[in-house]
């Protein structure tokens, strides 16, 4: 977990400027640990983390402190009051709603935590919030080189970003016709 903090250069870096990009607002932070940013566990620790799961660099991205605190512990999802929507920290600037769907995914399949992921309880609203926020925001360019960078550093990939089609055949449903994926061939900044 503590190695984390240095990592953030490589896995999440700003282009040209030295600095890492907070998750949620994009907001230059770091590229030191200086207390003024922190580490957020995207499966919070709450909902099922104990264990080498909770050092997993794939889920824990840098965010300021005022975003982790306006995340907390609430489910993310679309339905206002009890979910957090992961694009309000922004405004709208990014999407992120896929983004957070597949390291949920990632989290739900590499680390077996599927005692709690859905509801207002669990760590996202439910699995049609899920595969909607994926169809709706395609991977793109940056996820796909975080994803390379995580690789080089832990040699464990992210599988929903290079095919977010088998999220729906885990869950027994239909890929769409016009689902984008690197995979096929699909814009990779489509989305952004």
């Amino acid at each position: 977990y503590d190695a984390t903090k240095s990592m953030y250069q490589y896995t999440d870096c700003q282009n040209g400027g030295g600095k890492i990009s907070s998750f949620y607002s994009g907001k230059s932070i770091g590229p030191s640990w200086d207390g003024t940013w922190n580490r957020e566990h995207t499966w919070p620790n709450s909902k099922g983390l104990g264990g080498s799961d909770e050092d997993d660099v794939m889920m824990i991205r840098p965010t300021s402190i005022s975003e982790n605190s306006s995340r907390g512990n609430d489910a993310y999802g679309k339905s206002g009051g009890s979910f957090y929507d992961p694009n309000s920290e922004s405004g709208g600037k990014y999407n992120l709603h896929g983004d957070v769907a597949r390291i949920c995914l990632y989290v739900y399949v590499r680390w077996g935590n599927t005692a709690n992921p859905w509801g207002t309880d669990g760590v996202i609203e439910s699995k049609d919030v899920l595969l909607q926020w994926m169809r709706e925001d395609p991977v793109d360019t940056w996820e796909m080189g975080r994803n390379d960078s995580v690789e080089s550093i832990t040699g464990t990939r992210n599988v929903f970003v290079d095919y977010p089609e088998y999220a729906y055949l885990l869950f027994g449903r239909s890929i769409p016709s016009d689902l984008t994926t690197p995979s096929n061939g699909g814009d990779p900044d489509a989305g952004s």
